[in-house]
């Protein structure tokens, strides 16, 4: 025990002799002490992907409706509460774009629209939107304004605008963007839809007096073309409702919606808040397509080797699961619909879900064509 002591005294010595042997010797516990640490945090770590989900509402009603788009408010109210209570940061669409330009985020963004422009809005939801101190970007067709007991008019409109409520476009007359009518030449129908999307615009602005800077397709069904009109006429977002949440990298010009029904469950809104992108290298046709071959193969090259393939589907709006083909090597899914059961002359949307072994999320991709 002496002998130990006498060793401590002589190194305690040498040790305050040498200023540059302490400091080299603290350096040196810290940074093991630091690395030990590291190495502890690493291996607990789990990487939490951003999901942003843009979820769509309609109409507002005290009891029940029948009506898949009208939700009774109590619904709508304790949906808000999940998110107030789970530490959800609800961001407007121009917000949304910020972040996008910026390459930063808030943790759980979610992002609230309506569409349409129905009185129970500000009837119903707006109180409740501003208990919560929510903002929502109203998207409105400017011939529905003013049009009835059963529409917003231009002064709750403003009022709701002032209150730091966002305003978009959803055309002149919600038309179906797509449908050229039988008597109309392709230039008459261009200069047709190119109105629906620009006057649209200007009136809001007129009205308003503020700048309309987003876009939400009626029924939320588009081509290539249509987008290029919309952003040809000055809009910065455009807006779907393929169903999907979105993942960083954010196209603005293809951000994706989530309908929320009136008979869904809490537990079922958690779901599609929380739920992730399938991430894939290519899907076909390509998103926005136009194609004649009602025959044409769907499907998507996968960018994810932690797929469970017996949870792996297929579907497309309206028909339900489709029998897929799947090549494990080259992680592609791919259905052909073949004679007598060909496609229907509509639009589809065609989407594929997934289980991820890794992190037992389950995963979705979206996307729209139209069979003509």
């Amino acid at each position: 025990m002496k002998i130990n002591n006498k060793k401590t005294v002589k190194f305690k010595k040498e040790y305050s002799h040498n200023p540059l042997l302490i400091l080299l010797i603290m350096l040196s516990v810290f940074f093991i002490s630091f690395l030990s640490e590291l190495s502890i945090n690493a291996s607990q770590l789990v990487y939490d992907e951003l999901s942003i989900p843009i979820l769509t509402y309609h109409k507002f009603c005290l009891g029940e409706s029948t009506d898949e788009y009208t939700i009774n408010i109590n619904h709508f109210k304790q949906q808000m509460h999940y998110l107030k209570k789970n530490d959800y940061r609800v961001i407007s669409v121009s917000q949304l774009l910020e972040c996008i330009e910026n390459n930063v985020y808030p943790e759980k963004p979610v992002v609230l629209t309506i569409d349409d422009g129905y009185k129970s809005v500000y009837t119903l939801a707006f109180p409740v939107l501003k208990e919560y101190g929510f903002p929502v970007t109203l998207f409105l067709y400017t011939d529905f304004i003013n049009n009835g007991p059963n529409q917003l008019s231009w002064s709750e409109i403003k009022e709701m605008a002032a209150m730091g409520m966002e305003i978009g476009s959803h055309t002149l007359s919600h038309a179906n963007l797509l449908n050229q009518k039988s008597n109309e030449s392709y230039l008459d129908y261009i200069n047709r839809i190119k109105k629906e999307i620009v006057l649209s615009k200007t009136i809001l602005e007129r009205n308003t007096g503020g700048t309309i800077i987003s876009f939400a397709y009626p029924y939320g069904v588009y081509s290539e073309e249509i987008r290029m009109l919309a952003k040809q006429a000055g809009y910065k977002a455009l807006l779907n409702v393929n169903n999907m949440n979105n993942s960083i990298p954010i196209d603005p010009y293809s951000l994706n919606r989530q309908i929320i029904p009136n008979n869904g469950s809490l537990k079922q809104f958690g779901a599609i808040v929380q739920e992730k992108t399938l991430q894939v290298n290519a899907i076909f046709p390509p998103d926005g397509t136009i194609t004649d071959n009602q025959g044409i193969t769907i499907g998507a090259i996968l960018d994810n080797r932690n797929i469970e393939p017996t949870t792996l589907y297929l579907r497309l709006s309206g028909s339900g699961l489709l029998n897929h083909t799947y090549c494990p090597e080259q992680q592609k899914i791919s259905f052909t619909p073949l004679a007598p059961k060909l496609l229907q002359k509509r639009t589809w949307i065609a989407q594929i879900t997934a289980r991820d072994t890794e992190t037992g999320e389950q995963r979705k991709v979206s996307w729209l064509f139209t069979v003509r």
